[in-house]
């Protein structure tokens, strides 16, 4: 009775063990996916192709405000920055 005890402890300490193992391999590559689209919503916004709302961007984090007054935060990467350039003589940009 104690062997199978034992047994069945060693083998829900092992699949445990290699499920956070695992499951940390995965979290790399969903932040490098999670990086890539709020670089993709900087590259959209400062371009003008999304209309429906508007944007502000800190050193930490993309905002996003809806029309409906809904505010929606977006962390940047920790390793990289965005500049932003106002190319307009006369007046800042919109």
């Amino acid at each position: 009775m104690k062997v199978k005890v034992l047994l069945l402890t060693g083998i829900i300490v092992i699949t445990a063990a290699a499920f956070i193992l695992f499951s940390g391999n995965d979290n790399s590559a969903t932040d490098e996916t999670e990086a890539q689209e709020v670089k993709e919503l900087v590259a959209e916004y400062s371009a003008g192709n999304i209309s429906d709302a508007s944007a502000s961007i800190t050193s930490h984090e993309l905002i996003v405000t809806d029309n409906d007054k809904n505010q929606f935060t977006y962390n940047l990467p920790e390793d990289e920055f965005f500049v932003s350039i106002a190319p307009y003589e006369t007046q800042t940009h919109p």
